[in-house]
């Protein structure tokens, strides 16, 4: 049996989630099943979900309401909140499964750093996982609590992006 290992992908550079998805390609090489839990992001026509969520061996849920509103004490947080908390308990669900392999919380830091979920439940969860279980993370401002519960954290930089050139968002780049 192969130890627990828990991945977290986070920073300010592009690339985190492309990082994720590409460890789940790999994964899914070696015959392994996946639970994708996606946090935050509400669009289902982006190339990841259309690929990964067609396959047989992985289970795609979103949990998401898109771009949080600038106030974070507006009221429409409170739809968000409760996106992130089902997304929260299906994470906890997939984590404690041996139905998966892998599982990928895509943008749960974004939803902890902006407080829709507590760390203390994803950090329980982690502690918990089986020997075997591959948990990949992503998302920008990785509290610390996550990053010393992780056994590998890869911190993406950005250097330079096409949308500060006025490039906007394209299939195959950033959708």
């Amino acid at each position: 049996m192969q130890q627990r290992r828990i991945l977290l992908f986070t920073g300010n550079g592009k690339g985190k989630s492309t990082a994720a998805f590409g460890m789940l390609a790999r994964a899914l090489g070696h015959g392994m099943r996946a639970a994708v839990i996606q946090f935050v992001k509400s669009d289902d026509a982006v190339g990841e979900q259309r690929f990964f969520g067609a396959l047989a061996t992985v289970n795609w849920m979103q949990f998401g309401k898109g771009f949080l509103p600038r106030d974070r004490n507006s009221p429409a947080m409170d739809a968000h909140r409760e996106a992130a908390s089902r997304g929260l308990e299906a994470a906890l669900g997939a984590l404690a499964s041996p139905e998966y392999d892998v599982v990928l919380l895509d943008e749960i830091c974004f939803a902890l750093g902006n407080g829709l979920i507590p760390v203390e439940s994803i950090l329980a969860a982690l502690g918990s996982a089986q020997d075997g279980k591959i948990v990949v993370m992503t998302g920008r401002n990785a509290p610390p609590a996550l990053i010393a519960a992780a056994d590998t954290v890869t911190e993406m930089t950005l250097v330079k992006h096409g949308y500060e050139q006025g490039i906007a968002a394209q299939k195959g780049v950033e959708n």
